[in-house]
């Protein structure tokens, strides 16, 4: 497992565009569909 300070995720999250605790909330429902739909299909 990696350790990552709190300015090296904040960093991360800009390379992912997400500049707000809004875009967060949005790609992680994004990511949770996206998982989701996954999952069901390998079923």
């Amino acid at each position: 497992m990696v350790k990552l300070s709190s300015c090296e995720i904040l960093d991360e999250l800009n390379k992912l565009g997400i500049q707000a605790p809004s875009d967060l909330i949005e790609f992680l429902k994004e990511y949770a569909d996206y998982y989701t739909h996954t999952d069901i299909q390998l079923d």
